[in-house]
């Protein structure tokens, strides 16, 4: 508390008139008695004790003139609760010392001269600020000061021990009413019928509160049965007590609210002409008052609990047993909710939806809901062409294939992917030593071959000259064999095109087999796209089809195409069982020319008008319909 703030308060109460502490409770205003012992022994109210307490510790004292008590009221405020000798004296002159008390936490002396002194001892408890004792003193010397001071602090210490033990004994009543609540609570809880559960509810507050007896009854439709009574095994619902209780009951029910009587508050002697159910019960039973609570949760009445008291409750109590029945409601709710039927559930949902929708509430989620259902309308409604997706492939329409016409070892390589080449142009050579070793060699063997002829021809030997033609013939046609391959070594482009697959720049020296292929070929001005549709939705293509695609490396143009050939093998890729289906492709030139072999996209093919739900949904319909059906469904 800041000094100026505690002085204006402090200022404020010491000008005002002394106020009784609400926690003592309010009482009559006492006469005026000089036996303060006995005023302290008798005292009823907490204005009688303070000013007691103030009356014996101005008189232990020699030479006090004058005394002030002053105890926290609200906030950072603090009321007068005692003034000696005079009630109606103007104590503010010793606002300043109070202040100072206050703020430094500890005892305050004032010197005003001519043998006068103010004192102020601040009334400190375990965890808070009670208030400040300040007195007016004639000081007599150093002995008899020491003397007062010590008696001051006695005082204080004596009354703030007694705030401490009183909020003690609060602290020790709430946990009490605490334990019972989480005692009924658990209780409520671990019964498995509901009227088990409302015979411990009736049971427990009767044990736990100073009443006569306690009715709990269920409540439907306005019609009030009583489910258990206090200290009673089995009752009788037809007796006259029990029909005023019911009545009781049902008059707060159709009211909402709890019901007392007589009010708290007001006078323990009830009116004897009170005309109500409530007032008739009280009579009946001879409770000195009774109290009818509506057990309410989520806006609707269940039940109704009812108490009668021995001797007239105080308001703590009351707003006690209030506290009680909201947190009763809801257990209570949860086992009515489980004695319901099926039908009874259905109703009840039904109920609430129909509130729901129809009722004021929540204007924002009704409007959001007929926004959704017309969106769902329009979308069941309003036909829009469905469209198949599927990753697609870039591919020439006419594909050559360049492969190694023998086995051998990669000389030299002269091109690779993505290179465009003319017809004719070299695209890699084999190496041809071993060749032309073996064509040296057959070439000897040809002309010796041929010798052997002539001289067989010239012996006119007939059988050697027909020898010499065999083997004469059998080398010509090796050596033809050998440079045929020695033509071949040189891989050339079969056209006009561009070169799509194959590498060879790594593999110099490498051993090919023969017929193994080394590069692909395809053209640079015809393309076709090769799809891979989902078997899912190979169904709904057909023949002649437009789509359109759009190609990754080209993210923003759009390619028309036309389904060709749809192939009818499936091919499992990923995971995914796909129909490998062609389209052609319509293109300018100029978007031609920025097309390459391989390049991949998204091609998507009309297949047909379908609403947008249906569009949205019928993977997942199908999808269900096939599971149910492999499940026997």
């Amino acid at each position: 508390m800041s000094g100026g703030a505690a002085s204006a308060r402090v200022v404020g109460a010491v000008a005002s008139e002394p106020r009784v502490m609400a926690s003592f409770g309010a009482g009559d205003e006492p006469e005026m008695a000089t036996d303060f012992w006995s005023l302290l022994a008798n005292a009823r109210t907490s204005e009688q004790l303070c000013r007691a307490w103030l009356g014996i510790l101005c008189q232990w004292i020699p030479g006090t003139q004058a005394g002030l008590l002053l105890l926290h009221d609200q906030g950072d405020s603090y009321a007068p609760a005692a003034v000696w000798p005079d009630p109606e004296r103007d104590m503010a002159f010793m606002a300043g010392i109070a202040q100072q008390a206050l703020v430094e936490r500890r005892g305050a002396m004032q010197d005003e001269g001519d043998g006068l002194a103010q004192w102020a001892y601040p009334l400190l408890g375990a965890q808070q600020s009670y208030g400040v004792v300040v007195l007016h003193v004639v000081v007599r010397g150093d002995a008899a000061m020491r003397e007062a001071l010590r008696l001051l602090h006695w005082g204080a210490g004596w009354l703030t021990g007694l705030f401490d033990r009183r909020q003690l004994l609060e602290r020790e009543h709430k946990l009490s009413r605490s334990g019972l609540l989480q005692d009924l609570l658990l209780g409520v809880m671990n019964e498995a019928a509901a009227d088990d559960a409302a015979r411990w509810v009736v049971n427990r507050l009767a044990q736990a509160l100073p009443s006569r007896s306690v009715m709990l009854a269920r409540a439907d439709n306005r019609q009030i049965e009583l489910v258990s009574v206090s200290g009673s095994a089995g009752f009788d619902q037809r007796s006259n007590l029990l029909t005023v209780a019911r009545e009781a009951m049902r008059e707060a029910v159709l009211l909402g609210e709890a019901q007392c009587f007589p009010t708290p508050g007001s006078a323990h002697e009830a009116p004897l002409l009170a005309a109500s159910a409530l007032a008739d019960y009280c009579r009946e039973a001879g409770a000195a008052a009774v109290m009818v609570l509506p057990l309410q949760h989520q806006g609707q009445t269940d039940a109704a609990l009812l108490v009668a008291f021995d001797s007239p409750p105080t308001t703590e109590l009351y707003a006690f047993v209030q506290t009680a029945a909201l947190a009763l409601a809801p257990g209570l709710a949860l086992h009515s909710l489980a004695r319901r039927g099926l039908a009874a559930h259905a109703h009840s949902s039904w109920v609430n939806a129909r509130a729901a929708l129809l009722g004021p509430r929540h204007a924002g989620l009704k409007l959001a809901g007929l926004s959704l259902a017309v969106a769902l309308a329009l979308a069941a409604l309003v036909p829009v062409q469905h469209r198949v997706s599927a990753p697609a492939t870039i591919e020439g329409r006419v594909q050559r294939a360049a492969v190694a016409p023998f086995g051998g070892f990669v000389q030299e390589a002269k091109a690779r992917a993505g290179d465009a080449v003319k017809q004719g142009d070299v695209l890699a050579r084999l190496d041809d030593r071993e060749l032309k070793l073996e064509d040296l060699k057959w070439t000897a063997q040809a002309e010796l071959t041929e010798r052997k002829l002539r001289e067989a021809m010239a012996r006119a030997d007939a059988v050697a000259v027909r020898l010499a033609q065999a083997e004469h013939q059998q080398t010509q046609a090796e050596l033809a064999l050998v440079r045929e391959r020695l033509g071949r070594t040189s891989i050339v482009a079969p056209f006009d095109g561009v070169v799509v697959k194959g590498d060879l720049s790594q593999q110099l020296g490498a051993p090919v087999e023969q017929g193994k292929v080394l590069f692909e070929v395809a053209p640079l001005d015809s393309y076709r796209v090769v799809l891979k549709v989902d078997e899912r939705d190979i169904a709904r293509l057909r023949g002649e089809r437009a789509g359109e695609l759009v190609l990754s490396g080209l993210a923003g143009e759009y390619f028309d195409l036309r389904v060709a050939r749809i192939a009818p093998v499936a091919t499992t890729e990923n995971g995914v069982n796909a129909f490998r289906v062609e389209a052609a492709l319509n293109a300018t030139p100029a978007q031609l020319a920025r097309i390459q072999p391989g390049m991949e996209g998204v091609a998507k093919v009309e297949a047909g008008e379908h609403s947008l739900l249906w569009v949205g949904l019928h993977r997942f319909f199908d999808g269900a319909r096939y599971t149910l059906w492999s499940l026997g469904l």
